[in-house]
C-alpha cells in the first residue's frame, strides 16, 4: 500500500505539472497572439486613415490651386467636397483619442488651420495675384507643412507603440518558454524519480519471484519423488496386505470378520493414493484422456454392478433411469470414475433402509446430461460454492477421505470440455449432475 501511495503521489504531481504547463502555454500563446493582433489591426486601420487625411488634404491643396489659377467653379465644388471628406477621415480618427489624444487633437488642429487657409486663399482670388501668392506661401503652405508634419508623428508614434507591443509579446513568449523548459524538466525529474521507484520494486519483486521459483521447483521436485515412493513403495504393500486379506478370509473362517476390515482398510487406503496421484497429475498437466465412442447405459450399468453389494447390504435401492440409447465420445474410464465417486458420496450419506440413489442420462441440446440423485440429508446453501473446492470437506472431521473426489471430478469433466453442478435440497436430497458434448 506504500508504494502504491507513493506511485499515485509521483503520477498526480506529474500529471499536476504538465496540466499547469499545457494551460500556461496555451494562455501565453493566447495573450501574446491577441495583444500582437489588437496592435497591428490598430496601427493597420490607423494608417489607413492618415493615409487617406494626407491624400485629402492634396487634394484640397490641388481644388484651392485649380481654382486660384482658374476661377472655374468645380474647383470650388471640388474643394468644398474634399474639406467635408476630411473632416470625415479626421472624426474617424477621433477614437484614439483614448490612447494618443495629444497627437490627435494636434492633427485635428492642423487641419483646422489648413482648411481656414486654403479657405481664406480661394476668397482673396480676386485681389492682386502677387498678393495672393504671397499669402499662399506665406500661409496655407506653412499649414500644409504643419498638417503633414503632425501625420507624419502620429504615424512614428503608432509604429514605436507596436514596436513596444510587439517586445513586450516576445518577452512574454519567451518567460513561458523558460517556465515550459522548467516545467518539462521537473516533469522529466518526476518521471525518472517514478521509474527509479518502480525499477526497485520490479527488482524487489524479481528476486521475490525467483526465490519463489525455485522454492516451488525444490517443492514440485519433492512431491514427483513422493509421488514416486507412493505409487511404487506403497502401493506395491498395499497389494500384498490386500491378498493375505483375502486370504486370511478364505482360510481361516473365524477370523473372516478381520479379514474382511483389513481388506476394506487396504481398498480406502489404494482409493486415497489415486485420488492423490489424480490431483499431481492434473496439476502437473500430464493427464491425458483416451477417448472412445460407449454408450451411456453400459456406464451406468458398470456403476451399479460395482456398488450394487455395498447398497444391498445397507437396504438402499440403487436404480437406472435411461429410457434413451446416448453414445458420447469419451475416456470410459474417466467418466466411469467420476459416477464411481458421486455414488460412492451418495451411499456414504444417504440412510440406511429406505434409501434411493437413482441414476440418469439423458439429452439436454447437443449435449448429454449424466446425474446421479439420492435422498440423503442435502446440502447447505452456505456450502454449494466450495463443494468442488480442492481438499473441502462439509465434515472436516470424517475419516478416510482427503476432499479431494469431486475436486478430481470436476476436473475430468472440464478435460472433456463439460460441466458439472449440483442441486440441493435440505431435508430433501440432492442431485449431483454434469454434461458432456455428443
Amino acid at each position: 500500500m506504500k508504494f502504491r501511495r507513493q506511485l499515485l503521489i509521483g503520477y498526480t504531481a506529474l500529471l499536476f505539472v504538465l496540466i499547469v504547463t499545457g494551460t500556461s502555454s496555451v494562455l501565453a500563446l493566447r495573450l501574446t497572439t491577441s495583444r500582437l493582433d489588437v496592435v497591428t489591426n490598430d496601427l493597420a486601420s490607423e494608417i489607413v486613415s492618415l493615409q487617406r487625411l494626407r491624400f485629402q488634404a492634396e487634394q484640397i491643396v490641388a481644388a484651392s490651386r485649380g481654382y486660384l489659377l482658374t476661377g472655374n467653379d468645380a474647383y470650388q465644388r471640388k474643394f468644398d467636397r474634399t474639406v467635408n471628406d476630411l473632416r470625415g477621415t479626421l472624426a474617424a480618427l477621433d477614437h484614439h483619442r483614448s490612447e494618443l489624444p495629444d497627437q490627435v487633437h494636434g492633427i485635428a488642429i492642423n487641419v483646422d488651420d489648413y482648411i481656414a487657409a486654403a479657405q481664406q486663399a480661394v476668397a482673396r482670388r480676386s485681389i492682386d495675384p502677387q498678393d495672393l501668392l504671397a499669402f499662399f506661401e506665406s500661409n496655407v503652405v506653412p499649414a500644409r507643412k504643419a498638417l503633414e508634419t503632425s501625420i507624419n508623428e502620429f504615424v512614428e508614434r503608432k509604429q514605436h507603440n507596436f514596436a513596444n507591443a510587439s517586445h513586450h509579446a516576445h518577452e512574454l513568449a519567451a518567460t513561458m518558454q523558460g517556465i515550459l523548459i522548467a516545467a518539462t524538466g521537473v516533469g522529466v525529474l518526476l518521471s525518472a524519480a517514478l521509474a527509479w521507484i518502480w525499477f526497485r520494486r520490479l527488482s524487489t519483486q524479481y528476486v521475490r519471484e525467483q526465490e519463489a521459483t525455485a522454492v516451488a521447483t525444490r517443492a514440485v521436485s519433492d512431491r514427483d519423488e513422493l509421488l514416486a515412493i507412493v505409487s511404487h513403495d506403497l502401493r506395491n504393500p498395499l497389494a500384498a496386505i490386500m491378498l493375505r486379506a483375502s486370504l486370511v478370509e478364505e482360510t481361516i473362517p473365524a477370523a473372516k470378520r478381520h479379514g474382511a476390515a483389513i481388506s476394506e482398510a487396504a481398498a480406502r487406503m489404494e482409493h486415497l493414493i489415486e485420488q492423490l496421484l489424480d490431483v499431481a497429475k492434473l496439476e502437473s498437466g500430464r493427464f491425458e484422456l483416451h477417448k472412445a465412442s460407449c454408450e451411456t447405459s453400459a456406464l451406468l450399468a458398470s456403476t451399479v454392478a460395482i456398488f450394487e453389494a455395498r447398497a444391498t447390504a445397507a437396504n438402499i435401492v440403487l436404480a437406472v433411469e435411461n429410457t434413451t440409447p446416448l453414445t458420447i465420445d469419451v475416456d470410459r474410464e474417466r467418466i466411469l470414475e467420476v459416477l464411481s465417486n458421486l455414488v460412492g458420496n451418495a451411499l456414504k450419506f444417504v440412510p440406511a433402509t429406505g434409501g434411493t440413489i437413482t441414476l440418469r442420462a439423458e439429452p439436454a441440446g447437443n449435449r448429454v446430461r449424466l446425474s446421479v440423485a439420492d435422498s440423503g440429508p442435502g446440502v447447505a446453501d452456505d456450502q454449494l460454492p466450495h463443494l468442488f473446492e480442492r481438499y473441502w470437506q462439509s465434515h472436516p472431521h470424517h475419516k478416510g477421505s482427503l476432499g479431494l473426489g469431486l475436486y478430481i471430478c470436476k476436473q475430468i469433466v472440464e478435460a472433456h470440455d463439460g460441466e458439472i453442478g449440483v442441486a440441493s435440497h435440505v431435508g430433501v436430497g440432492s442431485t449431483f449432475w454434469f454434461t458432456l458434448p455428443t
